[in-house]
Formats: C-alpha cells, sequence, structure tokens
C-alpha cells in the first residue's frame, strides 16, 4: 500500500463516517418526534402545569436533536421532514441557538 492508497482510504472513511453520523443524528429527530407525539396523549390526561412541562421536555429533545443532525450538515429541509415540523421552525431554531440563520434577509 502507497500513501496514495493511505489517503484515499482515509478520505473514505471520513466520508463513511460523516454519513454515518448524519444517519444517526436524522434517527434521533425521527425518535424524538415519535416521542413527542405518544407522549402527549398521556401528557393532556394530567394537569395543566404536567401539560407544559412534560411538552416542553419533549419539545426540548427534539430541537437538540434537530440542531445535532443540522450541526452534521443535515439539510433543514430533511430535519422539517423527520421531525414533523415546518422548516421555519427548524430555522428559528438554529438561530435562536446559533445566531442569525444564513437565509435571514436580515443577516447582514
Amino acid at each position: 500500500m502507497n500513501d496514495l492508497d493511505t489517503t484515499a482510504n482515509d478520505s473514505a472513511g471520513r466520508r463513511t463516517g460523516r454519513r454515518a453520523a448524519r444517519l444517526a443524528a436524522r434517527d434521533a429527530v425521527r425518535q424524538a418526534a415519535r416521542q413527542l407525539a405518544a407522549d402527549a396523549p398521556r401528557l393532556t390526561a394530567g394537569s395543566a402545569s404536567a401539560l407544559r412541562a412534560g411538552l416542553a421536555v419533549r419539545s426540548a429533545c427534539l430541537r437538540r436533536a434537530a440542531l445535532t443532525a443540522w450541526l452534521n450538515g443535515v439539510p433543514e429541509q430533511v430535519i422539517a421532514a423527520d421531525g414533523h415540523v415546518p422548516v421555519t421552525v427548524v430555522r428559528r431554531w438554529i438561530a435562536a441557538r446559533y445566531g442569525r440563520h444564513p437565509d435571514d434577509p436580515r443577516a447582514g
């Protein structure tokens, strides 16, 4: 094996690792969305404060998963579809955590 083979293998390994990270991040978004949907009926059966607290925790999990996916290179439209939320919500989460979104017309 020569240096070119090693470089090619390293590059392929990094690509495979990034792809695996993106797939895992997408799976986390889908899981968080499923958990939120599954827990919503149980949460509504409780008190209003329990509902607010439960929904806040579940939506925070979804938001964190969405941000992780975005940081791993998953497109916003894909995150929105996986999380069953509008793209504008994903963009707001990104802007709230990392400053203005690059597509924001007010960004300068």
